[in-house]
């Protein structure tokens, strides 16, 4: 059957947020700057006046500032932050967990500092520590950096855990801008630090790290913002690309007819579990499907599609039933509601050879087993909990290294991944990508379901896998975020994302989620210096 992929529509996005870097990345970055004759200090200056220009745009009418510095580099951003605090007539306190001594760039923020105010001292007492915290309307988070790789212990962990403890206890609690990324988050990986501090504004310098895009780390970063400082990443190789959604479909050809779009086979929902079918298959639709093809249990094949006629509902005995229907197809989703018992087991076996761009979710996941997909258009849609069943291993090593684990499972199961959750990681074994956009209102029972008939939409369209995989976790991130922005984040049904589902494909973006590029020094430096 022959069908046309239609012209997906991308928004223009600055250049600067459309990837991310790892830690390694960075630093080369900064060397190469440093060697090219951008004085270092200069840098930090730039650094910590981009923090205190969005302090003073998130927080306008804060009179007191409290300051967490560290002893790096970090640090002296932070310091540079509270010289420009106290010069604007801020009541500023800087608090650590000891007399630091300041090195490098830090040591000339800190004897700026020191000049414009020179009885200033990091108080580290916890007497001081209290007082700092109780008046403080904006907290600073200037404690550790990107290079922070290992567990906080000793008497940082002591300091943190009790400024933590006070802004828990506090009956007004402070806002917390973080400076680079919050204390305690790896910037590869993401992972949290049990003492992290979350933020409510990230401003993060040079280019975004890779652990600020996905995962636990997003809970912690708050609204995430991006300072160039006029030195920018985007003219350098690699990194990971960052989805910010805004797509849409263009126009449909005025002699297409229903063939042109494609036709989705779901095969889903054993006995009892009509639910998840009924979501895949509405969301296809609604997703721009020409037409929808259900292969579902014998038992609810006669009220599958009450309410919705439009989709074709037949109850499959046997493999031969399916195969047939899998010659009408383009593209074949398999596994929401599916179960596991011989009935799912004879429907997956059924599969395993069809040649048709492949969908694998749910309980398919585990019919799967060790069973390689290499060489087949196949996509599989895990969340943390399947994929650590995949790869017989602990959620929490999921999670701990998003990214990781989504190229693990392409080279173990031969195939492209969504891993799903807090932005989605997508890979097709080359390229490596993390959706921007979403919402907790699509933590909900059958938000997976819809989202793995949208890509069995896309690529029964004709789209490419990578694009499909793209076009198909954008559209259902922003169509979460529309029903959050309609109707609050509590309380989604599933089924209600696929009205907004059509919205999002015919143009329709939710003014929220993201990256922002600062305004300060987002250009490229003219003159070599910072």
């Amino acid at each position: 059957m022959s069908t046309t992929a239609p012209q997906l529509i991308r928004p223009v996005v600055d250049p600067a947020l459309v990837r991310a870097w790892s830690v390694e990345s960075i630093q080369a970055h900064e060397q190469a700057l440093f060697a090219g004759g951008v004085d270092a200090y200069g840098l930090m200056e730039r650094a910590g006046e981009a923090a205190f220009d969005e302090l003073r745009r998130r927080w306008p009418e804060a009179k007191r500032l409290t300051v967490l510095v560290g002893p790096g580099q970090n640090g002296g951003d932070g310091l540079v932050i509270a010289r420009l605090a106290h010069q604007a007539g801020l009541e500023v306190s800087l608090l650590g967990w000891q007399q630091p001594e300041f090195h490098g760039s830090a040591a000339h923020a800190w004897a700026a500092l020191r000049e414009v105010w020179p009885a200033i001292e990091v108080a580290a007492v916890p007497e001081a520590v209290t007082n700092a915290l109780e008046r403080a309307d904006v907290v600073v988070d200037a404690l550790f950096g990107i290079g922070l790789s290992r567990p906080i212990g000793g008497n940082a962990a002591e300091f943190l855990e009790r400024v933590g403890r006070q802004l828990d206890d506090t009956d007004e609690r402070p806002g917390v801008l973080a400076v680079d990324l919050p204390s305690g988050v790896n910037a590869d990986s993401g992972v949290l630090d049990p003492l992290t501090l979350p933020a409510d504004v990230t401003v993060t310098f040079l280019g975004i790290k890779r652990g600020l895009t996905t995962g636990p780390a997003l809970a912690a970063c708050g609204e995430r913002v991006l300072a160039e400082l006029g030195h920018p990443l985007t003219n350098r190789a690699g990194g990971v690309a960052l989805l910010a959604g805004g797509l849409c479909l263009g126009s449909r050809p005025r002699d297409g007819h229903k063939g042109s779009f494609g036709t989705v086979l779901i095969v889903a929902g054993n006995r009892g579990m009509p639910g998840a079918a009924r979501l895949a298959a509405e969301a296809a639709l609604r997703a721009g499907a020409g037409k929808v093809i259900v292969a579902t249990h014998p038992a609810h094949a006669a009220t599958l599609n009450v309410g919705r006629p439009e989709l074709i509902v037949h109850g499959i005995e046997n493999a031969r039933d399916l195969l047939r229907l899998a010659g009408e197809a383009t593209s074949v989703v398999v596994g929401p509601g599916l179960g596991r018992d011989g009935w799912a087991v004879e429907t997956w076996r059924a599969l395993r050879d069809c040649p048709l761009p492949l969908v694998v979710d749910a309980d398919a996941l585990r019919l799967l087993g060790s069973q390689s997909l290499e060489g087949r258009e196949a996509v599989v849609t895990p969340h943390p909990g399947e994929a650590a069943m995949m790869l017989e291993c602990a959620t929490a090593e999921i999670n701990a290294d998003r990214l990781t684990s989504a190229r693990t499972l392409s080279d173990r199961f031969g195939c492209a991944v969504v891993l799903k959750g807090a932005g989605s990681v997508l890979t097709d074994g080359e390229h490596l990508a993390v959706c921007q956009r979403g919402t907790a209102a699509l933590a909900t029972a059958g938000s997976g379901d819809v989202l793995s008939g949208v890509l069995g939409a896309f690529l029964g369209m004709g789209m490419a896998r990578l694009t499909a995989m793209e076009a198909a976790v954008c559209v259902h991130a922003e169509a979460g975020e529309l029903e959050a922005l309609d109707h609050g984040e509590w309380g989604m049904a599933a089924g209600e994302l696929c009205d907004s589902i059509r919205a999002v494909i015919n143009g329709r973006s939710a003014p929220v989620g993201g990256w922002r590029l600062a305004s300060s020094f987002s250009g490229e430096g003219d003159d070599g210096e910072a």
